[in-house]
C-alpha cells in the first residue's frame, strides 16, 4: 500500500523503502490551474459546451507546458461522472455533460493533450450506484448478468473507453462510504465492482487511486476508516486526507494494519507491483523541469487560448439578439449577483466585480448590488429594481440544499418586476438571467428572460459572457447534451 505525500513517494516500513522527488502530484482540478501554472482555463463543463475536442486537446497541451515546467507529472483530473439529477451544484462545472460519448471525446482529448507534454491524468470516478447496488447484499457476487449489463450503462461508457486507451495508466475512484449503514460492506461492493468489472472485464491494470478520504465531513471518521477501507476495497493507494490530524492518524493506522498483518498479504503485493510499475513509467517520462524564464513563457499564447475556448462556450439560450442593443447608453442597469466562495485566492473579493466591469463598458451605469440566499432579496434591492432600465440576474447555485432558497429569490424577483408590467412595454426592463455556474439553475422559471450561461464564474468566462450580453458578439457554445 502506497502513501501519496506532494513531492514524495513512500511506502510503509514493511517495504523497502523507496523515496523519489521525480514523482510530483497535484490536487487541483481544472478550474483551479491558475494555482499551478500560469493561466486560468476553462472547466470541463465549458471545454464540452464549446463543442471542440481539439480545443480541449490544445488546452490540456497548455496545461501540461505549465505543470511540466514547475515539475509537476500527475495530476488528478479529469472527472469521468456525468451530469445527472444527483450531481451536486458545485460539481457540475468539473463534469464535461451528461452525453457518456461527448464526455468521453473531451476526457481522451484532455488526457492526451497531457501525456503529450509527459504529464499523466489521473481520471477521478465515483462507480454507478446501479453497479454498487449489485454487490451490495453479497460479499462476492455471482450474479454475471447483471454485471455485465451495468458494465455495459452510459455511466460506465467513460471509464470503459479510458481504460481502452490508456490500460496501465492510473485511475481514482470514489463513493460516499459515510453514507452507508455498513461502510465494510460498501467496500466490498467497490472492491467487487473493481475486480470484476475494472481487472477482469476490461482488464484495467493500472494503479487505482482512492478519494474514499475525502468523503467524510468529520476528520476523525476519515482517519478512522478511510485507509482500511481502501485496502478492503481492492484499490491500490489512498490519498491522504488535507486535514494534518486526519492525516497522521491515517499514516499510523496504515502501517499498523501492515505491520500487523491485518491486511490480506497477496492484495498489498499486488497493489505494490502495480505502483511500481507505474512510478517506472514516471522514471522513463522523467525529463528535467524547464525552469521559469522568458524564453519559456507562453503566458500570452495560452491566455489567447483560454480566452477562445471561453468565447466558445458562453451560450445563449434564447434565439432573439441581446435585448440591450438597442438600450440608451446612459441607462441604469442592475446587476443582481449572489454571494459565491472564491474559487482562487487571487480572485476579487466579490468574484462578479469582473462582470460588472465587463458591462460598464457600454455606457450604462451599473449598479451592482448582491444578494445572499438566505436572506433574498430585501428592502435594499427593491430601489435599484423600481428604477432599472435593465437588470441582469445572475444564478449560481452551489449546492443542492441551497436550491428551495434560490426558488425563492426568483419568486420574488418575478413578484417585483411585474409590478412595472402595467406601464408602457417600450419602458419595462429588459430582463436578463446568467447561469454562472450549473445550467440546470435556468430550469422553465424565466419565461419573457433572455437566457445566457456561463458555465463558471471566472474572470475570463464572465468576461466572456458580457460580450454576448452587451450584443457585442453571437455566442457560439450549446449547452452540453
Amino acid at each position: 500500500m502506497a502513501e501519496l505525500r506532494p513531492g514524495i513517494w513512500d511506502k510503509p516500513s514493511s517495504f523497502s523503502s523507496t523515496t523519489t522527488k521525480n514523482l510530483r502530484q497535484s490536487e487541483h482540478f481544472l478550474y483551479d490551474f491558475l494555482g499551478l501554472g500560469q493561466t486560468r482555463f476553462p472547466s470541463p463543463l465549458s471545454l464540452a459546451a464549446g463543442h471542440s475536442t481539439e480545443s480541449t486537446f490544445q488546452v490540456g497541451l497548455a496545461i501540461g507546458k505549465e505543470l511540466a515546467s514547475i515539475g509537476v507529472n500527475w495530476i488528478f483530473i479529469p472527472t469521468l461522472d456525468l451530469l445527472s439529477d444527483l450531481t451536486e451544484p458545485s460539481s457540475a462545472s468539473q463534469t464535461f455533460g451528461s452525453n457518456a460519448r461527448a464526455a468521453t471525446d473531451h476526457a481522451i482529448a484532455l488526457i492526451e493533450g497531457l501525456a503529450a507534454e509527459s504529464v499523466s491524468a489521473c481520471p477521478n470516478a465515483h462507480p454507478p450506484g446501479a453497479v454498487l447496488e449489485i454487490f451490495k447484499d453479497q460479499e462476492y457476487p455471482e450474479r454475471g448478468d447483471e454485471i455485465n449489463d451495468e458494465s455495459e450503462s452510459p455511466d460506465f461508457f467513460p471509464i470503459a473507453s479510458i481504460i481502452a486507451r490508456h490500460p496501465r495508466n492510473s485511475m481514482q475512484f470514489g463513493a460516499a462510504i459515510h453514507e452507508f449503514p455498513e461502510p465494510e460492506r460498501s467496500a466490498q461492493s467497490i472492491r467487487a465492482a473493481c475486480e470484476l468489472i475494472l481487472r477482469n472485464k476490461h482488464r484495467f491494470r493500472g494503479p487505482t487511486v482512492s478519494s474514499l478520504a475525502e468523503t467524510p465531513e468529520d476528520a476523525s471518521v476519515c482517519a478512522k476508516h478511510a485507509p482500511l477501507l481502501t485496502v478492503l476495497s481492492g484499490l491500490d493507494m489512498f490519498r491522504l486526507p488535507k486535514d494534518p490530524i486526519a492525516r497522521d492518524a491515517s499514516i499510523s493506522i496504515l502501517k499498523a494494519a501492515v505491520a500487523s498483518n491485518a491486511l490480506p498479504s497477496p492484495m498489498v503485493s499486488a497493489a505494490a507491483a502495480r505502483v511500481a510499475t507505474f512510478k517506472a513509467q514516471f522514471l522513463a517520462w522523467e525529463r528535467a523541469p524547464n525552469p521559469p524564464s522568458a524564453e519559456y513563457s507562453l503566458t500570452t499564447a495560452h491566455n489567447l487560448l483560454a480566452r477562445r475556448t471561453f468565447r466558445a462556450s458562453t451560450t445563449a439560450i434564447s434565439e432573439s439578439p441581446s435585448p440591450l442593443l438597442d438600450l440608451a447608453p446612459n441607462s441604469i442597469l442592475a446587476l443582481l449577483t449572489p454571494t459565491v466562495p472564491r474559487r482562487h485566492p487571487d480572485s476579487p473579493s466579490d468574484p462578479f466585480e469582473p462582470l460588472g466591469q465587463a458591462l460598464s463598458r457600454s455606457g450604462f451605469r451599473i449598479r451592482h448590488v448582491p444578494y445572499t440566499l438566505s436572506a433574498g432579496l430585501t428592502g435594499y434591492h427593491l430601489p435599484f429594481l423600481q428604477r432599472a432600465a435593465a437588470v441582469v440576474f445572475v444564478l449560481c447555485n452551489t449546492s443542492s440544499a441551497l436550491i428551495e432558497s434560490q426558488d425563492e429569490v426568483v419568486a420574488a424577483l418575478h413578484s417585483t418586476l411585474r409590478a412595472r408590467d402595467a406601464i408602457p412595454i417600450q419602458q419595462r426592463p429588459r430582463k436578463i438571467v446568467l447561469a454562472a455556474s450549473d445550467p440546470r439553475d435556468l430550469r422553465d422559471a424565466f419565461e419573457g428572460w433572455w437566457a445566457v450561461c456561463c458555465y463558471e464564474y471566472s474572470r475570463g468566462a464572465l468576461e466572456a459572457a458580457a460580450e454576448v450580453v452587451l450584443g457585442e458578439r453571437q455566442a457560439t457554445g450549446r449547452l452540453p447534451a
